[in-house]
């Protein structure tokens, strides 16, 4: 079982107010100017990352606080994730009161299997680029590739709201979340 530590966090999402205007977004996050010179192909962080081989495999991730997001990467031969050079990222927040209850309201309805805990792949639905973390609450997710056609920007549901992937879902990876006490176990198909 892989574990995670605190370097695996990457970003804090601590707040969820979410408001669903793009240019309000965009204005919020100003990632197109942050993110000019950024690969298209991985997200941000990948120093942090928790790396594991193909295939089923568990992460322990109880050292996440509430608002924290931390990023599994494993390779995969799914044809999909070509534009990420075929690694599979995967996000996991573990959210706090305030975006339970976003979730309660906004979460696709069977793809969330723990409300704490929202677990989604970093591939853009527009072209399949990865996805980044931007840590602006209103819109936590949006793809690397920042180009005029492009720019997708996703709220803290994995629903698209602004670029070429609005009214789009990021996907939900297979996978299972296990709770013993403490302890809280990612499984990964």
């Amino acid at each position: 079982m892989h574990k995670m530590t605190r370097r695996h966090v990457l970003t804090t999402i601590s707040t969820s107010a979410v408001l669903l205007c793009p240019a309000l977004l965009n204005a919020q996050t100003n990632i197109d100017e942050a993110w000019a010179d950024i690969p298209d192909d991985r997200p941000i962080g990948e120093d942090s990352l928790i790396t594991v081989g193909a295939g089923p495999t568990d992460v322990d991730v109880s050292a996440l606080q509430p608002g924290e997001v931390t990023v599994i990467a494993r390779p995969t031969a799914d044809a999909e994730f070509s534009a990420t050079g075929m690694m599979q990222y995967i996000a996991v927040h573990r959210r706090t009161a305030e975006q339970i209850a976003f979730g309660a309201t906004n979460d696709r309805e069977g793809t969330v299997q723990n409300p704490e805990y929202f677990v989604v792949n970093l591939l853009c639905s527009h072209r399949g680029k990865a996805v980044g973390l931007t840590g602006n609450p209103q819109a936590p997710f949006a793809c690397t590739d920042r180009g005029s056609r492009h720019s997708s920007v996703y709220d803290a549901s994995g629903f698209g709201v602004s670029g070429a992937s609005e009214g789009e879902h990021l996907s939900i990876p297979a996978h299972t979340i296990t709770t013993d006490g403490d302890q809280v176990v990612v499984t990964l198909a």
